[in-house]
């Protein structure tokens, strides 16, 4: 036995299914009664023609109101303003008589005698077929057409480019993309159908090529227009208390549109069904589409109003169109008639502003799952190329008119060839630019996160402390993202935990929470996300509810290099009630996630390396190697990648330097001290690649005597004081600087046994009671456990920077 709500559901089904075939019930049952009372059955209409002209009374004559521009009737020579007095020398004497004229002679060649400035023209016009559901009536008419189907089908595109990606990962992504691509079908569709009668004229009569390629391309776009409400009202009812009342008769609203497309096809193919001509189904279809959008934004709208129902997609978008789709169901049946040649311009006007209203229904469904994607920047870059294709249009276009009124004969061939070269030259250069400031000024809040995190990525490699390292992180993840609340745990040995919040809300995500499914985050290393759209894990389904009602949206593994994950990234909800992650912002956290993972691994390397330091120089040099800097090979690699096009000969060289860096580090290992020769060129190869990443910004200067090339040093001595000063000394400072690197004998008496090693910058300068760094404590400690009290290794401000000194025995 059905349950009551069941029957309710299946009743509602079927009430929304009949009401929108009612159009073309009424159609029939006027067919049927006019059959029946008649005596005469209903044969074939033939197809209506079309001259491309709109003919208007006008004072007791008939004269063209509009030409449609490569039409018939403009191709012979007809225009504007043109009296019609007859055709095939039959008189005309209203535009009514002109048009059922027209309308019965599809195919033929008429002849119209015309008067233009009170002389006698005559014409010969083929007259072509009417294009279905096109309206060329008015010059505004037809320009609004064309340019509302083209930004709305641009806007469908950068829509479908967008959920694309989100299709691989959610069901309801892909519901999404059948819908829109269905929409866009439709739009683009008659988009081309409308270029198609501007630019080639109305489809020829008879079966031809053209006439069939119009044809195949009218089905396609309204199998998208028919088929797209349809998907809509699927995606309203996929809620599971809709498939639990509905069960299995939601094939009930399947039948209209497969009615609709069957009769469509029919009648294109066959040229009529009955004495029903494509055009007839432009309200029964309109109407259709207006009732199934009302459905579905109806539905949704009482789902959202239910208490523990979640909307599919906006309710107050969905109150709005539903609005608008009742108005445009009971004008369509209130008020159209059936065909486009029966259609007034006003409502000819209704007619193409609801085809293009029809798919606004989909920017709820696109917007529902557009925003886990970088919609605003595809956007934003599609905004700002557009306008840059505009500059450059604007150019060409005010410039030929220039060339017109300047040379003598107008604008020649040549000289427009010349401004084209010049635009496409003076685009190569600026064009990037422009982009640039012009994606600047659509600059998005997500944009302004990525710059946050990607600023995080540098700060987290100065950090020396874990736990300072876990305070940094979650504090710039939650501001940059707007999170309502985040927590961040780091591995510090094998057992214990490090961790910190930001803005913690109760219940909050402990540690004993992370110890409930860190097996399973460990095992998978896959990002959990409370949005089907987002999520990657296979997270049992208790845990699932386990993490929402903590408030949890993502949870992001830190995992390193070999996909070991070292500590767990939760975050709550966004602040703003409608905001949500998207899948850039997952893909930068994924980012910080692996920069967080090394820089754990760096702090510990950092403290085997200070173990290391207080037993030997040999353990404390191995343990060096270990700390090379990913932050000086990441930039290094995108100083290459920005050198290749423009310079690729110096990208060569840099690569080649930064090979010749590594591969001097290497052969560097296992030993304490090498020369200073070998260790100068380990810093001219690290020089070059900074010069390459900073160019005249950062000058450099190398003086060392001959006599103290071969003299050993501690190894990275220099390297590390050049590093240092370029690092905290010239990239701080705006304009650049230089670096001096000067290798002499001590000039006093006292000191003639010392070899003086200096490197000055002419960076920010050294704060006042500034500590020694990491690096700068290392190379002070090899130098006490070399060289006892023997060499010394002094950092102070000066007039111009810093200088860094190093003084070791000439007789070790």
């Amino acid at each position: 036995m059905r349950s009551p709500s069941r029957w309710l559901a299946v009743g509602l089904a079927t009430v929304i299914a009949l009401l929108s075939l009612l159009p073309l019930a009424s159609l029939a049952a006027t067919w049927w009664a006019y059959a029946r009372d008649v005596g005469l059955p209903l044969t074939e209409t033939s197809p209506l023609g079309y001259d491309g002209v709109q003919w208007q009374d006008d004072r007791g004559r008939v004269v063209a109101g509009y030409v449609v521009p490569r039409g018939s009737a403009s191709r012979s020579g007809v225009a504007t303003g043109d009296e019609l007095r007859q055709i095939d020398f039959l008189p005309v004497e209203t535009a009514l008589d002109a048009e059922q004229m027209v309308d019965r002679a599809t195919g033929t060649v008429l002849t119209y005698s015309l008067r233009r400035g009170g002389q006698p023209l005559r014409r010969e016009v083929r007259v072509q077929r009417t294009p279905t559901f096109l309206y060329p009536l008015t010059p505004t008419l037809w320009s609004a057409s064309g340019w509302g189907f083209g930004v709305v089908a641009l806007l469908h595109l950068v829509a479908y480019l967008t959920v694309a990606p989100l299709a691989a990962r959610s069901v309801r992504a892909r519901r999404s993309r059948m819908l829109i691509g269905a929409a866009l079908l439709w739009v683009a569709g008659n988009l081309l159908r409308v270029g198609w009668v501007a630019s080639l004229g109305a489809p020829p009569a008879g079966a031809t090529l053209r006439g069939g390629v119009f044809d195949a391309l009218t089905l396609v776009a309204l199998g998208g227009w028919i088929t797209y409400p349809a998907l809509l009202l699927d995606q309203s009812l996929r809620t599971r208390a809709a498939r639990m009342a509905l069960g299995q008769g939601r094939w009930i609203v399947a039948l209209p549109p497969l009615v609709l497309g069957i009769g469509v096809l029919a009648a294109t193919v066959l040229g009529h069904i009955g004495p029903l001509p494509p055009d007839a189904f432009a309200v029964p279809i309109l109407f259709y589409v207006c009732v199934y959008v009302a459905a579905a934004t109806g539905i949704v709208a009482i789902q959202g109003a239910s208490a523990g129902v979640t909307p599919v997609w906006s309710r107050l978008g969905s109150a709005v169109v539903l609005v608008l789709a009742g108005l445009g169901a009971a004008v369509a049946l209130a008020q159209l008639d059936a065909g486009p040649r029966d259609t007034q311009v006003t409502s000819a006007w209704f007619v193409v502003l609801f085809q293009l209203f029809s798919v606004l229904p989909v920017a709820l469904v696109s917007f529902a799952v557009l925003r886990h994607g970088p919609f605003d920047v595809l956007l934003a870059r599609t905004l700002a190329t557009l306008g840059v294709f505009g500059v450059a249009f604007a150019i060409v276009t005010l410039g030929s008119a220039a060339l017109d009124a300047v040379l003598p004969g107008g604008s020649q061939p040549l000289a427009l060839g010349a401004l084209v070269v010049l635009v496409l030259l003076a685009g190569e250069r600026l064009a990037p630019t422009l982009r640039d400031r012009a994606q600047s000024l659509l600059r998005t809040q997500r944009q302004r996160a990525r710059r946050r995190l990607e600023r995080l990525g540098a700060r987290i490699q100065t950090v020396v402390d874990v736990q300072a390292l876990a305070e940094v992180a979650v504090d710039t993840i939650g501001e940059a993202l707007e999170s309502r609340s985040a927590v961040v745990f780091l591995q510090q040995g094998t057992e214990r935990w490090v961790s910190a919040t930001y803005r913690p809300e109760s219940p909050t995500f402990t540690s004993e929470e992370l110890d409930l499914i860190w097996g399973r985050i460990r095992d998978e290393g896959h990002i959990w996300s409370r949005n089907d759209e987002l999520n990657e894990s296979a997270m049992p389904r208790a845990t699932a509810e386990r993490l929402r009602r903590l408030g949890a949206a993502l949870a992001v593994p830190v995992t390193t290099g070999r996909g070991q994950p070292v500590g767990l990234l939760v975050l709550g909800r966004k602040v703003r009630r409608l905001g949500v992650y998207n899948t850039e912002d997952v893909d930068r956290l994924r980012a910080v996630a692996v920069q967080l993972a090394l820089a754990t691994e760096r702090l510990r390397l950092l403290d085997r390396e200070r173990e290391l330091v207080r037993q030997t120089a040999q353990a404390e040099l191995v343990a060096l190697r270990a700390q090379i800097n990913p932050h000086f090979l990441f930039n290094a690699l995108n100083t290459v990648a920005a050198l290749i096009r423009d310079r690729p000969d110096q990208a060569e060289a840099t690569v080649e330097h930064l090979a010749g860096l590594f591969r001097d580090v290497l052969s560097a290992s296992g030993q304490s001290t090498i020369s200073l020769a070998d260790e100068l060129r380990l810093v001219r190869r690290y020089l070059f690649v900074e010069q390459a990443r900073f160019g005249d910004a950062l000058t450099v200067e190398i003086d060392v005597a001959d006599d103290l090339a071969g003299r050993a040093i501690p190894a990275f001595a220099v390297q590390t004081l050049v590093e240092n000063a370029v690092k905290h000394g010239i990239e701080r400072q705006r304009g650049g600087g230089r670096v001096t690197v000067a290798a002499r004998r001590a000039a006093s008496a006292t000191d003639a046994s010392q070899v003086e090693i200096t490197v000055d910058d002419t960076g920010v300068g050294l704060a006042p009671g500034t500590p020694y760094g990491v690096g700068l404590q290392n190379v002070a400690d090899r130098l006490r456990l070399l060289h006892a009290d023997r060499a010394t290794l002094d950092v102070r401000r000066t007039d111009t920077g810093t200088r860094s000194t190093l003084r070791l025995p000439l007789d070790d």
